[in-house]
């Protein structure tokens, strides 16, 4: 039986994402019955899905703006949260037959909460990747259900290592579909109730704004002031890591310009 599957989309890897899953839908292996997006689609720096869902017929709803009522009285297999910043309610996560699965940028339970690619870096991982785990009432809380891992090179910043998890999580995403196909449904219903064995500590957006003022007057480690810098830098634009000025009590923004000098052959 084709399998029905609703993707709430985000960001650029949500729309790449969905590209994918508009061509498994063409091919019959899946059925798209709606796609949720964003208040932000179209809108920010990154594409709006609004052309591909036209282009493939399918329903698009933003989030914000509420669910129409039939949206949760469809049969429904799947929700796939992708690139998702939302906390979705218990009525959605109870919804599909088979479970909701959240997107999440580390290997869980390490790196819970935002910016997980920020703190990989920041707190010195050499290891980091991404995670699809079953949403229960917790935040990134539910049992795993596929992981692959991604290294943290020393010139990445916050910035090109997303991009590269991105890259990873577009190569796997015709590995995660086909995992999808294959799980029963009674059992995993069970299952995305459960408790993962461990957990680690949740990282806030208060948390991370506080990395984000650097102390002229501080002491740092070498290789913790680089990881700092590192991790706080992301677009050319970004307002992450400032200093403030003692004079007139401004913030002053800065980043890194990482680059690598590939050695000549001899």
């Amino acid at each position: 039986m084709t399998q029905k599957i609703v993707p709430f989309v985000d960001h650029e890897i949500g729309y790449r994402l969905l590209q994918k899953l508009i061509v498994h839908a063409s091919a019959g292996s899946i059925n798209i019955p709606a796609v949720v997006t964003t208040c932000e689609n179209g809108s920010a720096w990154w594409p709006g899905v609004d052309e591909l869902c036209k282009m493939a017929n399918i329903p698009l709803f933003i989030y914000e703006a509420s669910l129409p009522e039939d949206f949760f009285s469809q049969r429904i297999d799947w929700i796939l949260l992708l690139s998702w910043k939302h906390i979705i309610p218990e009525s959605l996560i109870s919804l599909p037959r088979k479970g909701v699965l959240n997107l999440h940028y580390s290997l869980l339970p390490a790196f819970r909460g935002v910016y997980p690619v920020n703190w990989a870096i920041i707190n010195g991982a050499s290891m980091t990747g991404f995670t699809y785990h079953f949403v229960n009432e917790k935040i990134d809380d539910g049992e795993i259900f596929m992981q692959i891992e991604v290294p943290i090179n020393l010139s990445d910043s916050a910035r090109t290592l997303q991009l590269r998890i991105d890259d990873a999580v577009y190569d796997n995403f015709d590995d995660l579909i086909h995992k999808l196909s294959l799980c029963g449904q009674e059992g995993w219903i069970k299952k995305s109730q459960s408790k993962p064995k461990t957990r680690s500590d949740y990282f806030s957006r208060d948390r991370f704004k506080s990395k984000c003022l650097i102390d002229l007057d501080g002491s740092y480690r070498g290789a913790d002031f680089f990881n700092l810098l590192r991790g706080l830098t992301f677009l050319e634009d970004s307002e992450n890591a400032y200093i403030l000025d003692s004079r007139t009590g401004e913030k002053i923004f800065f980043s890194l310009n990482i680059k690598k000098k590939i050695r000549a052959k001899e």
